[in-house]
């Protein structure tokens, strides 16, 4: 019976042994039933050699005690991995053979104990390893959940460096137009500059021919007064001896006819003198309005030069005829009433989206007769309008053109800078023009130009 015993508790040490590798343990795992039948088979035939092999006699009691302080110590194991929470049913069977087979002790039952004792340490054994199964189980659970949480997480923030890096690819590429309308920009007014030059110089070499014209025009003008002054002397000493004469005809006597003969000689010179000076008056006059007409020549010469020097050409030009239908026509319109729209609203977010992101806008001021101009990016137009909503704009009228493919809307604001003191003041005022040139782009209208037009402090004209 002893090494009946021995044998047992062999194959029960090598069953423990098994179940600790993981191999072993997840086929355990799986096949939980298959082990019951196992232990079950083993059982019931070591059993049966008990009560049929005559040789081994009957069971010792010792055999049986020993039988059941194994399965308490395997129900220990397994409420220590908390078995009876995990696995409720099985833990209590547990129990159950074990106090069954403490019963079968206290009853002579020998054979039955050390089944029941057998059975309660297979049931505790197993449970153990199941729950151990079932916490390796859920951390590795945990280890999985927080591995896909991470690998959100990843994620989202790929998607997030994917969005930024298409936003810096739109950023890059409009930065690439800017720097080729630049480019464009530059080589059309190296151009302007260039026929600028060229005009200057035809403007100078005119100038200096007009200028040596006055120049002797001046000289002969100083002679023909220097001759007028000499003519009025010689008028004036004869209107003297005329005097005289006319005084000597009054006398008696052969003086009288010496005077008289005396007095038409000298009428005669007179009347040649008077003539010789009204010919030399009207030549200087002619003179005169030839250095007028020099001065007026070199004024406008010299408006011409200003004129040339402050135009610049990259104002759209203006042909009158279109290509758009009637429809884009109307729904061009809407846009830049809208676009207006959203300035009269003060919606400044609103009224920027109607701007092509390539957009360079034209600025004349208008101060004291003078223009100054300069050029708006599209990264300054909200800086710019920014400044000009801070003002009280009144709108006096806006109208619309049709010029090629675009739409024109020009709009005329102004604003009280110096109100007039009393009833002979004049008020003053700064006037705003705006003119947007806006086109389809795809679906939408998009202003591509815009020029604005600033008089400070004039009269509302």
């Amino acid at each position: 019976m002893k090494g009946y015993i021995a044998l047992i508790e062999q194959v029960l040490f090598k069953f423990q042994v098994a179940v600790k590798r993981p191999f072993l343990a997840s086929l355990l795992n799986r096949h939980t039933a298959g082990l019951w039948i196992l232990l079950f088979l083993l059982l019931v035939s070591s059993l049966s050699i008990v009560g049929c092999g005559g040789r081994l006699g009957s069971v010792e009691p010792m055999d049986v005690e020993s039988a059941i302080v194994q399965a308490e110590s395997a129900i220990r194991a397994a409420r220590e991995v908390d078995a009876p929470a995990l696995y409720h049913d099985a833990f209590t069977s547990a129990e159950t053979k074990l106090q069954n087979a403490k019963t079968a002790l206290t009853d002579k039952k020998g054979s039955e104990a050390l089944r029941l004792a057998y059975q309660a340490f297979a049931d505790a054994t197993i449970v153990r390893k199941q729950a151990i199964n079932a916490e390796t189980t859920a951390e590795l659970n945990a280890t999985i959940f927080e591995k896909e949480s991470r690998s959100g997480k990843l994620r989202e923030a790929l998607s997030i460096k994917e969005e930024q890096l298409g936003t810096v690819e739109k950023q890059a590429q409009a930065l690439r137009n800017e720097e080729k309308n630049l480019k464009q920009t530059i080589s059309e007014l190296g151009k302007e500059k260039r026929e600028l030059s060229r005009q200057q110089a035809t403007y100078g070499k005119q100038i200096g021919v007009l200028r040596g014209n006055l120049e002797e025009i001046q000289k002969r003008a100083l002679r023909m007064e220097s001759e007028i002054r000499g003519y009025g002397k010689e008028i004036g000493e004869l209107r003297h001896k005329l005097e005289v004469a006319d005084s000597m005809i009054r006398e008696e006597g052969h003086q009288k006819r010496a005077a008289i003969a005396e007095s038409e000689s000298l009428r005669n010179q007179l009347r040649e003198q008077a003539e010789i000076y009204t010919e030399k008056l009207e030549k200087a006059n002619q003179r005169s309005a030839a250095v007028v007409h020099a001065d007026y020549l070199e004024k406008k010469a010299s408006e011409a030069r200003a004129y040339v020097q402050s135009q610049k050409r990259n104002e759209p030009v203006r042909t009158g005829r279109t290509s758009l239908s009637t429809a884009q026509i109307t729904a061009g319109k809407t846009a830049i009433s809208r676009w207006d729209a959203a300035w009269s609203g003060k919606n400044l977010t609103m009224h920027l989206a109607y701007y092509a992101s390539n957009i360079v806008a034209d600025k004349v001021v208008i101060r004291e007769s003078k223009e100054h101009r300069t050029k708006i990016a599209w990264g300054q137009l909200e800086s710019s309008l920014r400044e000009m909503s801070a003002h009280s704009w009144s709108k006096n009228r806006g109208r619309t053109e049709v010029e090629g493919e675009s739409v024109i809307g020009i709009y005329r604001l102004s604003r009280l800078v110096a109100p007039a003191v009393d009833e002979n003041a004049t008020a003053l005022y700064d006037i705003w023009v705006r003119e947007v040139w806006m086109h389809p782009v795809g679906t939408e209208w998009k202003i591509h130009h815009e020029i604005w037009q600033i008089y400070e402090n004039v009269p509302n004209f």
